[in-house]
């Protein structure tokens, strides 16, 4: 993450050459890091959700419910709109809701990054110029179905259950990614904007071309 000063950064987010800059300003990396902080507290909330009043849920129907954890990886870039900021506000939120106690332990930082990796990989694939509603729906799809690859691996889903039960789980985890991840941080991401409280920032700035 290269880092620039906010005096010297151009408001519409390119160099003196008219190039865009993948260049961090301070006043974004503070805002990522507060969104990020927020969004683990979210998560953890969730974290209680699922292993309370969600626990009867069975596998693979729970799934339909695990999207809200890629908010991270999508509001993040989706306000900031630099390289890297679907990697760092999902590993964030996930660090944040592991220190605030999580039953699942360190491996809530390994499926952050996984997470964050996939989401970022839709934005990066866009040259992080695009960031629609649908491009916002495929990362969280993308983002949903890394995590339960990755989640068959950890909690040996492939001994426990057919393939059959953990495709329809890919399934619903990607419309879950899709709808709590990706839509929520449009919706979330809009609603911070207009406040004014993201003026200068990517999400605004995209917002004040288009009025």
């Amino acid at each position: 993450m290269r880092l620039r000063t906010e005096e010297t950064a151009n408001p519409k987010g390119t160099s003196a050459a008219g190039t865009w800059s993948a260049a961090w300003t301070t006043r974004e990396i503070v805002v990522a890091a507060v969104l990020s902080v927020a969004v683990g507290v979210v998560f953890w909330t969730w974290g209680l959700l699922y292993a309370t009043a969600f626990a009867a849920i069975p596998f693979p129907a729970s799934y339909a419910l695990v999207g809200v954890w890629m908010i991270g990886g999508l509001l993040v870039p989706y306000v900031i709109r630099r390289p890297g900021a679907a990697v760092v506000g999902e590993l964030v939120a996930a660090f944040v809701s592991m220190v605030l106690v999580s039953q699942w332990g360190a491996a809530v930082l390994l499926s952050g990054l996984v997470q964050g990796v996939a989401a970022e990989a839709v934005f990066a694939g866009l040259r992080y110029r695009v960031y629609s509603t649908p491009i916002l729906m495929l990362a969280g799809a993308l983002a949903g179905v890394a995590s339960i690859v990755l989640d068959s691996f950890l909690y040996g889903y492939w001994e426990a259950y057919s393939i059959g039960s953990i495709v329809v789980g890919a399934v619903l985890v990607a419309i879950s990614g899709a709808l709590l991840g990706g839509v929520i941080s449009k919706l979330a991401g809009d609603a911070l904007a207009g406040t004014g409280a993201l003026s200068g920032l990517g999400i605004s700035r995209e917002r004040n071309r288009t009025d």
